[in-house]
């Protein structure tokens, strides 16, 4: 029986794939399932993948037989999977080793819909704890009491699926989807639709993850490419989901996201072509005028002088 699943996406991850290979080593047990679902690759990661399932005959390999992108590809995965429970990994990560078995103690330990934790993050040589926006520790607490007011970061701004264990049982398959037109962000309505449509969590202590940020060059949060602006496609979803609920502290909510995360594209700009950037600033105004106007004004509050000007400017701009 199968008591956990892991999904693991890869893509173009050779340089990683030892070193991620080696954490699920570390933290396998006869009843985890580890699924590492290979995006088409086009480096040497699927004779990597060859030669690790001829040492650890219980891995489960995919391989897509086109390039699908991260959201498409964690869906194709999530139909091997067995376990009750459920998690994440990036290649480009890793665990400590018994991170996962400890994770899931305290999941069944206070026993609720699903947990998140704490996270080391890497930076070259550099290492630091990142706390997940929680004071409230080892408790149950309400999804919808996490997403929090306008000018704040919450558990909904903590978008890691790895930092997380997730059980099946107890959440509603439709939850674990992602939106498969999304290259980037897809994870940012998919915990927006987790915290409102689910009964319990829990955060805890732990800091066995480790993330590692900025150093793959492959990976989207570096891309200057069209499927950059993808994350106005995600915001909009979540835009939607705050509308529908018809409650003015989470449409706030959203619309502070939305600003906040366009005035941080608009301030990484440069990766972008200018036609790119053209397009950045068009579709953001007509993104950020789609919220009540009251929202907005609301949101901007929250922003420094400097930022409110930007974003003042991006709303006013004729959209073509």
């Amino acid at each position: 029986m199968t008591t956990l699943s892991v999904i693991v996406p890869v893509y173009n991850a050779a340089t990683f794939l030892p070193n991620c290979l080696a954490t699920i080593r570390s933290n396998y047990r006869d009843d985890f399932q580890f699924i590492i679902i290979d995006d088409h690759s086009t480096d040497e990661t699927p004779q990597l993948l060859e030669q690790a399932a001829e040492k650890m005959p219980w891995l489960t390999l995919i391989r897509n037989p086109e390039n699908h992108g991260v959201a498409r590809s964690r869906n194709l995965a999530l139909e091997h999977a067995d376990g009750r429970y459920l998690t994440y990994l990036d290649a480009d990560d890793w665990y400590q080793a018994g991170h996962l078995e400890e994770t899931l103690d305290s999941l069944k330990q206070l026993d609720v819909d699903f947990i998140r934790t704490d996270h080391v993050r890497v930076d070259a040589m550099n290492r630091s704890v990142r706390r997940a926006p929680e004071e409230e520790r080892d408790v149950a607490l309400d999804p919808k009491s996490q997403i929090g007011l306008r000018g704040s970061r919450t558990m909904v701004d903590y978008p890691y699926l790895w930092a997380g264990m997730y059980d099946r049982e107890r959440i509603a398959p439709e939850l674990f989807a992602f939106d498969e037109s999304l290259r980037t962000a897809a994870d940012r309505p998919w915990f927006w639709r987790l915290h409102l449509n689910t009964e319990s969590t829990a955060v805890v202590g732990l800091k066995g993850y480790f993330y590692r940020k900025d150093a793959n060059p492959t990976a989207l949060t570096q891309a200057g490419n069209p499927s950059t602006l993808h994350f106005l496609d995600a915001y909009a979803g979540i835009r939607d989901l705050a509308l529908t609920t018809e409650n003015q502290d989470y449409i706030e909510k959203a619309a502070y996201g939305a600003c906040r995360i366009v005035a941080f594209h608009v301030s990484m700009r440069a990766r972008l072509s200018p036609e790119l950037q053209s397009e950045l600033f068009h579709r953001s105004s007509a993104f950020l005028n789609s919220f009540p106007k009251d929202a907005v004004k609301a949101a901007l509050r929250h922003f420094d002088l400097p930022t409110r000007i930007v974003l003042k400017k991006i709303l006013r701009i004729e959209v073509r």
